[in-house]
């Protein structure tokens, strides 16, 4: 049951603790009588929450959580959040107390922390909460807001009304919605390759050629809009690609077409339909040796009613008869923070500092009864994600930046673990010069494109345009900086 502030009490000059803001929650008689309870800290490392200092019961125990760093020293302080996206290998709690457990929240995907992927790195952590189903708190489904949402009709257009907006409008029987064009999935090249024997409206910045009316044109504000999604419904297959591949990474590129009625095309996770709604309900490339075949079955599919209504019995019958989605939805104790959300329950994120807050607890009982209490250990299923793949071959693309972005991860994350097992901190020389060479420089532009100074090893500024088109989306979200990052190592 999710806990409410009742009121903020201040206390000025106090010590410990109550330097900081306090909640006081619903059934809490004294500020004062749980100062004098053994109640553990839970310091998140990189900042996210923006709290200073607040306590949190969770069920019977009790948390102090906070992003105020001095209390890494604190005697009460157990465990450690970082937050994957914001993860600095330069400024990591190094030495670590033997006391302290380390968890990490990432629900984002792999593409923005591959280091993750790797043993070295993600081993120093003992709880997780990620994407993967192998998580000590998985979020898998979170991009999935409802378990309903899949069976409502609200949005479905019949495939009778998609045959005849075919024929009325001209409509192709895919569509494609991208304007992130760069991503370690390749996906633009599969569907280049698809266009070649079936066509596909396109709306996005990506392969674009048909438009979208000007006020549904920024991505930020159309993929919720009423008239966007009524636009998609009318197609009878969507493609879903995610913008990287790890095991269990399944975003809202799966669900929104399942919610809306249209048949995902799915490139992602390669155990997707461990989570679709029935056993016939998307079509997942890696099914597929080729996208000339995928092309064939989506012909077959589109000339015969009774095959595609196969697909969709989720909104027809209003069935999901798979039981690990079906399981994982009704067991869920969180909510994924959208603007449907049932209020009784706590966000995500809170779940999560709940969870800490219980291992936390339950360890401690453990040891005040004298077992040793053996700590948790993660590895890779947490976070899996392997190098990237040229997504028509399916085999290593030597030519992609990408590549060389998961490569000098695994780099990093070697260095970062042989420290860390150690225990020992390091400086940013040191760092570099254990084998991590920094994959990009800043540079003040002098000219437009900037020929061919300052561009490292590589000898023309268009072998850097997506790297930097992939460096300012991720940093600035789709705003270019006053400045460029030259990629300074070999492709």
């Amino acid at each position: 049951m999710r806990t409410d502030t009742v009121f903020t009490l201040y206390l000025p000059g106090a010590t410990d603790h109550q330097q900081s803001k306090k909640h006081c929650t619903a059934g809490d008689t004294s500020v004062a009588n749980r100062s004098q309870r053994p109640t553990p800290n839970v310091l998140w490392w990189t900042s996210f929450t923006g709290e200073t200092g607040n306590w949190r019961t969770c069920g019977e125990q009790t948390c102090f959580f906070t992003e105020n760093r001095t209390y890494l020293s604190h005697p009460k302080t157990k465990a450690v959040v970082f937050y994957g996206s914001s993860f600095a290998p330069l400024d990591l709690p190094i030495p670590r107390q033997p006391w302290h457990d380390w968890a990490l929240l990432h629900e984002e995907s792999p593409k923005n922390n591959p280091s993750f992927c790797y043993q070295p790195l993600i081993s120093l952590f003992n709880y997780t909460a990620t994407w993967s189903r192998k998580s000590s708190f998985p979020l898998t489904l979170l991009s999935l807001p409802k378990l309903r949402d899949i069976t409502d009709k609200k949005y479905f257009v019949s495939v009778s009304d998609k045959n005849a907006l075919l024929a009325r409008e001209g409509l192709s029987p895919v569509v494609y919605v991208q304007s992130s064009c760069d991503a370690p999935s390749e996906r633009d090249l599969y569907v280049a390759a698809l266009q070649k024997f079936i066509d596909v409206d396109s709306y996005g910045k990506c392969l674009n050629n048909k438009r979208l009316p000007p006020h549904l044109e920024n991505p930020a504000d159309a993929m919720n809009n009423e008239e966007f999604l009524r636009l998609m419904a009318r197609y009878k297959f969507t493609i879903a690609f995610e913008n990287a591949v790890g095991e269990d990474y399944i975003t809202e590129k799966l669900w929104r077409p399942l919610t809306l009625g249209s048949v995902p095309i799915y490139l992602g996770s390669p155990s997707v339909q461990d989570w679709a709604p029935n056993n016939n309900s998307v079509l997942s490339v890696w099914d597929f040796t080729s996208p000339e075949s995928l092309a064939d079955h989506l012909y077959y599919l589109n000339s015969d009613d009774a095959a595609y209504n196969s697909m969709l019995v989720h909104k027809t019958q209003g069935t999901v008869e798979n039981r690990i989605l079906t399981d994982a939805m009704n067991s869920r104790t969180w909510t994924a923070g959208g603007e449907d959300d049932d209020f009784e329950k706590e966000n995500f994120v809170e779940s999560f500092e709940c969870f800490l807050c219980s291992e936390i607890h339950r360890k401690q009982s453990e040891e005040d009864a004298g077992y040793s209490s053996r700590p948790n250990s993660v590895d890779t299923t947490h976070y899996s994600c392997p190098p990237p793949i040229h997504p028509v071959t399916r085999k290593v693309n030597p030519d992609s930046w990408w590549l060389e972005h998961w490569n000098h991860a695994r780099a990093e994350a070697n260095v970062i673990g042989r420290f860390a097992q150690r225990n020992l901190n390091y400086t940013s020389d040191e760092y570099h010069q254990s084998g991590v060479n920094p994959p990009y420089k800043c540079v003040v532009p002098t000219g437009r494109g900037g020929t061919n100074r300052n561009v490292g090893r590589d000898e023309s500024w268009t072998c850097q345009k997506r790297l930097v088109r992939y460096i300012c989306s991720s940093l600035f979200s789709y705003s270019f900086p006053p400045f460029f990052f030259i990629y300074s190592s070999t492709r």
